[in-house]
């Protein structure tokens, strides 16, 4: 079996496919990709038996139809190492041999017919679209909230609620928590799923900037994000998720506008002294003037000072993690954040000036 294929041509889909696959495998077959190509169509597959995407490439591929699997950060690295020009592709046996011009590599193969492909045997339970634009910029302004390898497995992930026929993507690490809502075109019952973190992390990349629609499926154990030529099916993760409402603030009087760009360059100046040791950002509140200072061990200190809009006569002095305040920051576009106190111990909420669709809860350090 002989093929031959520009390199671009492989290499994009295949760096985008191999972010799912896992470095410690104990199936050997789950560290490489499958490749099947029918008439004009190659598809790319990568999976980790939690998660599976799949790649599909229109032409520019040419030889006989075939599958295979073969190591995926190798071929990966092989197809940067080569230049941009006609590569071939040779199958003898369970070997590879990958040619541009005078260069050469040959890789191991393992069949085809062993790759444990994901498949949906459930029952669909609710489907619905939307632009990848907009899928990807809600994830965007949430994801960062998700927990990484806590034992409350349920905040390692996502989630993806339908109630009122709103979406809503909620993410939580139990210190903070991040909210978006987003109204939906399709009439849909209230239904509710929690997505691993890498899931959410690894579709964000997939989506574009783009207007083309992304098809959400949910089953009882799966959830499908499939576009034109991609599509990502995952596991879902098993538990009852925290009942976020109750731990929206409503009650929070104290408001200050303060301006988002402003107030990110600002705490990343004070950072550069605690940013590595402590991790910890006063934050001192009076009359139309935020004080942002910062402290690490060595009792080094950092202070910066901003004009904002808060007409309270009560002064609150405020500790939290400098990561948590800098997400919200970073992740967001808008102009100008509301920021809702109580006091110097209960959280907190940010907002944007008279939207409803989006809110972040952070949790003060203690004293």
């Amino acid at each position: 079996m002989l093929l031959k294929f520009q390199r671009d041509t492989l290499l994009k889909p295949l760096t985008q496919t191999t972010g799912f696959v896992e470095k410690k495998q104990t199936m050997p077959i789950l560290s490489n990709i499958y490749l099947k190509k029918s008439g004009e169509q190659v598809i790319v597959v990568a999976n980790d038996m939690e998660i599976q995407a799949t790649l599909n490439v229109q032409g520019g591929i040419e030889g006989d139809d075939f599958a295979i699997t073969l190591p995926a950060k190798k071929l990966q690295d092989v197809l940067k190492a080569l230049p941009d020009a006609e590569i071939s592709l040779e199958v003898i046996e369970n070997k590879v041999t990958v040619k541009a011009g005078r260069t050469k590599f040959t890789l191991q193969s393992l069949p085809a017919d062993h790759y444990p492909l994901l498949r949906v045997s459930d029952e669909c339970v609710g489907q619905f679209n939307l632009a990848q634009r907009d899928l990807r910029e809600l994830i965007g302004k949430v994801q960062y909230s998700m927990a990484v390898n806590d034992s409350r497995v349920f905040l390692n992930g996502m989630l993806l609620e339908i109630k009122n026929n709103q979406l809503h993507l909620v993410a939580t690490d139990a210190h903070r928590l991040s909210f978006v809502n987003y109204a939906l075109a399709d009439m849909l019952s209230d239904i509710s799923t929690i997505i691993p973190r890498k899931t959410m992390l690894e579709l964000y990349r997939l989506l574009e900037d783009s207007d083309d629609q992304v098809t959400i499926k949910m089953y009882p154990n799966q959830v499908i994000f499939e576009t034109q030529n991609k599509q990502l099916i995952t596991k879902v993760i098993d538990g009852k998720y925290p009942d976020y409402e109750r731990v929206i603030p409503l009650t929070n009087d104290k408001l200050c506008l303060i301006n988002r760009e402003e107030f990110l360059h600002a705490v990343q100046r004070v950072a550069v002294i605690g940013i590595d040791k402590l991790k910890t950002l006063v934050l001192d509140l009076k009359p139309n003037l935020l004080t942002i200072s910062c402290r690490n061990e060595e009792q080094e200190e950092s202070r910066d000072e901003l004009a904002i809009q808060y007409g309270n006569d009560a002064e609150l002095r405020l500790n939290f993690n400098i990561s948590y305040v800098l997400d919200v920051l970073n992740n967001s576009n808008a102009e100008n954040l509301q920021w809702a106190f109580f006091d110097n111990q209960r959280s907190i909420l940010v907002t944007v000036p008279n939207e409803v669709d989006f809110k972040y809860v952070i949790m003060p350090l203690r004293n």
